[in-house]
């Protein structure tokens, strides 16, 4: 299995829906569904800007880009020094990530040079998401989306 096989595996196992696209497709792809109140970070795809005041009922979605994918876990990471990028990750009811092909790795320690020189940084915020929120009670009773999206995407973006 090669490692964006690998990173759809573990990243539909918690319930993610994964796409591959060519770059040509990406404003198609994107496009679908507008939702009410967007936010937009995701300038190395050629998308325009969203960045909507987000309030405490939060926005309907966030579309951002990664900076890495993780194969062997299925997470996303990003770099969230940006707290507008931070509370739209958090509180958009869903959640899609781009990342080019070749940033996703199979190991984590294969972006330690990314995570020391951001970790370097006054105002440093490396975020690691792996899927929609998901917390439990002490009943089991299982309840998404309480601490972040309830749903995720993530879009592939064959290098362009």
């Amino acid at each position: 299995m090669d490692r964006i096989d690998r990173f759809v595996f573990y990243s539909e196992l918690v319930g993610n829906v994964n796409t591959i696209i060519p770059a040509a497709e990406i404003e198609q792809e994107v496009g679908k569904g507008m939702a009410k109140k967007r936010y937009v970070k995701a300038h190395r795809f050629g998308l325009e800007p969203l960045q909507p005041d987000i309030d405490e009922k939060g926005i309907d979605e966030a579309v951002v880009e990664a900076d890495y994918a993780i194969a062997e876990t299925g997470t996303v990471v990003l770099d969230s020094a940006d707290e507008k990028l931070r509370l739209a990750t958090c509180l958009a009811e869903k959640l899609t990530v781009l990342v080019e092909g070749s940033r996703v790795k199979e190991k984590l320690e294969d972006i330690v040079d990314f995570l020391e020189e951001r970790s370097r940084k006054e105002n440093g915020y490396i975020a690691f998401i792996t899927g929609a929120s998901r917390t439990a009670d002490i009943e089991r009773v299982l309840t998404i989306g309480v601490h972040g999206p309830r749903d995720m995407q993530v879009i592939i973006v064959e290098d362009m």
